[in-house]
């Protein structure tokens, strides 16, 4: 490539603010700093600097590579590859299991694509990735990615690594690891994603620790996890799903900033049975570590959005006992729910006894005639006011409302005409309401 040519190429790309050709090197101000590139267009020029790299980095000069770079490893440090990076070991023999690539300091303008073979390290440090980056049928034992800012997308696919880390990265797009083996530790530490981090029938066998700041989406799908777990948010201004995952040892996962967000993250308004889904493993995870507030929480939205899979899959179809188990006793999670909803009924029967007093009979006569607040009204307007007779007739009335939700029946009071059917439905909600409570109960506190 002509060098004139080759500089105003450069200057499209905005590596600098300002580049300029000298003796055969590029001078390339960056913030203020003045790096000097030197022009590598042949792959033997490339292969001798691998073979000499230390006295490169002595020098302190950069390199800036103009061709594609196919089948070639070894160590980069501050380089530039204006062209794609690719190793095939299907068309090259000479990888093995102690072969090692690593970039120090180094900017991709277009594509990474590794494809096979056996690798003893992995190492992407302190990088800019304008473009995509590709892995695939891979083994090494450990992978590095750190202070890299990655422009487009990773994808890796179908390989396996020993260890896997990665640290104060940022991904502007989609990162994708779809059957990927980790066989120890999987640390993503400080990783920003601007759009989804997609895990797809991963698993990882040793420890795992994550601390992400999210604006996307991260999903694990249908991904095993054997040991034990982390996954702390520094902020989520996205979703979060774990879909069909599984978590044979402990794994903490963060509640606070979810519980101030009210599950938001976990929430997908237009898919009830990934929500589902989402609810139903992190209240496991809150159970097996001991979060009994929000496991109940979690259980409860399970048991919503299952309801409203239901709704969505049998349109038409109203299930109310299931709608009012729900409003009312939150699918048996909150005792405090539970317990207003036992008032709520109380209250309620106590002023339809109030209303029809003559339908109750004690002791052989009717509790009273009239209508309990027509008595009160009528006491007031005549200043006739016999507090003992009120509190007699009231007093009587919610007894009698208490006992039969209770379901005690003294027999003292007894209904008359349909107001047995009113009891009798009473009755049957103190029942409910009763064995609800107990429930509720036992899940907060045993």
């Amino acid at each position: 490539m002509d060098k004139e040519v080759l500089t105003e190429y450069l200057s499209g790309l905005e590596l600098g603010n300002d580049i300029k050709e000298k003796d055969g090197f590029i001078l390339i101000d960056k913030d203020g700093v003045i790096m000097e590139y030197k022009i590598i267009s042949k792959e033997q020029e490339l292969l001798e600097y691998i073979d000499n790299h230390e006295g490169h980095i002595e020098n302190r000069s950069g390199l800036l590579v103009t061709f594609e770079c196919n089948n070639i490893l070894g160590e980069f440090y501050n380089t530039i590859f204006l062209k794609k990076f690719r190793f095939d070991s299907y068309s090259n023999n000479e990888i093995n299991n102690s072969s090692r690539l690593i970039f120090n300091n180094c900017e991709f303008v277009e594509d990474i694509e590794l494809l096979g073979g056996d690798y003893k390290r992995i190492k992407i440090n302190n990088c800019l990735i304008r473009n995509n980056m590709f892995v695939r049928f891979i083994n090494c034992d450990k992978l590095r990615i750190s202070e890299t800012i990655v422009k487009e997308s990773i994808v890796v696919e179908n390989s396996e690594f020993g260890k896997f880390y990665g640290n104060a990265s940022i991904f502007k797009e989609n990162l994708l690891f779809q059957e990927v083996n980790i066989l120890n530790d999987f640390i993503l530490d400080k990783i920003k994603g601007e759009k989804e981090l997609c895990f797809v029938d991963c698993r990882f066998e040793g420890l795992s620790k994550l601390e992400l700041d999210i604006n996307g989406e991260l999903s694990f799908l249908q991904c095993s996890f054997y040991k034990k777990s982390e996954i702390n948010f520094d902020d989520i201004k996205g979703k979060f799903s774990l879909y069909k995952t599984n978590f044979s040892d402990k794994c903490y996962l963060e509640y606070e900033l979810l519980e101030n967000k009210k599950y938001k993250p976990l929430i997908f308004d237009n898919d009830f049975k990934k929500t589902k889904w989402n609810f139903l493993i992190v209240s496991d995870i809150y159970k097996s570590s001991g979060r009994i507030d929000q496991y109940l929480e979690t259980l409860y939205y399970f048991k919503k959005y299952e309801r409203l899979e239901r709704k969505s899959k049998n349109k038409g179809n109203f299930n109310l006992l299931y709608y009012l188990i729900g409003i009312t006793t939150k699918y048996y999670t909150s005792w405090e729910r539970t317990l207003l909803s036992m008032v709520v009924v109380i209250v309620s029967f106590f002023l339809l006894y109030c209303f029809f007093p003559n339908l109750l009979m004690c002791k052989d006569v009717q509790l009273s005639s009239k209508n309990l607040f027509i008595t009160v009204f009528e006491m007031f307007k005549n200043s006739n006011f016999d507090v003992n007779f009120l509190i007699s007739k009231f007093g009587n009335t919610l007894y009698f409302t208490i006992i039969t939700f209770t379901t005690v029946g003294y027999g003292d009071i007894i209904p008359l005409s349909w107001m047995k059917m009113v009891v009798g439905l009473e009755s049957f909600l103190g029942v409910f309401f009763t064995s609800s409570f107990v429930v509720s109960l036992s899940r907060r506190f045993m």
